[in-house]
């Protein structure tokens, strides 16, 4: 039995995205068509598809490595085959976007690591996890799955917004939309791992823990998008966005 079943029910309405208000709605508006922009002018040329995809790598790569050396040696025995199924879409995700950058003409040898603004929200997240760990009978395991529900949504909101700029015919459509669907699963599997793993008493805590992880998210928004469009107008050629 769970802490959570042991105890009673709790709120866990946190766990899913709250709509934006006020100023935050506002700037979400803007990210969004400035990423849209910025994804349209990438796909004009093969250097701006092939930069997407290695950010799409890095992502990955970057959550094979986090469930390897965060989640699977604090994992309890119940999760551990849940953990290694993440795992496994994970790198077969690594797999196709290699594969796609080999179709393109690159190798796909040398991973390309996070930019340094992800690695700045990564960092955030990571001292917000040793902030709050001591919140909850499960430790750290409780922020690395929250910090992990949060990247699941930013994956699940990135490839919709970019499903949604091509066209159905457009050679990364399956990729892309296979993917998303896989991300849309991580999401439900965090949120269901959450309910489980936090108890009733602990949940105002990780409601706080949530909102301080998506206060960090957006505050890199405006930043990600104008240089996600410089590199659009940098890479961009003057081809068809939807072959």
């Amino acid at each position: 039995m769970s802490v959570g079943e042991a105890l009673g029910p709790a709120d866990f309405s946190c766990l899913s995205m709250p709509a934006p208000q006020g100023l935050g709605a506002v700037q979400a508006r803007w990210v969004d068509r400035i990423k849209r922009a910025a994804l349209l002018r990438l796909h004009r040329s093969p250097r701006g598809e092939r930069l997407l995809l290695r950010i799409y790598l890095a992502g990955e790569d970057a959550t094979e490595r986090a469930l390897l050396d965060e989640l699977l040696p604090q994992s309890p025995p119940w999760l551990e085959r849940q953990v290694q199924q993440h795992l496994a879409d994970e790198q077969r995700h690594v797999t196709l976007f290699a594969e796609a950058l080999r179709e393109r003409g690159d190798d796909a040898q040398a991973r390309l690591e996070p930019d340094w603004l992800s690695r700045r929200k990564i960092l955030r997240w990571q001292r917000l996890a040793h902030r709050y760990a001591g919140h909850f009978e499960h430790g750290l395991l409780v922020p690395a799955y929250a910090t992990g529900l949060c990247a699941e949504q930013m994956a699940e909101r990135v490839l919709s917004r970019h499903c949604s700029v091509l066209s159905s015919g457009h050679g990364l459509y399956p990729l892309l939309s296979r993917v998303l669907a896989d991300e849309k699963a991580h999401v439900r599997l965090c949120e269901n791992t959450l309910r489980r793993i936090v108890a009733p008493h602990e949940a105002p805590h990780l409601a706080r823990l949530l909102k301080d992880i998506r206060r960090v998210d957006a505050s890199f928004g405006i930043s990600g998008a104008l240089a996600m469009y410089g590199a659009g107008w940098l890479l961009g050629g003057r081809g068809s966005a939807g072959r």
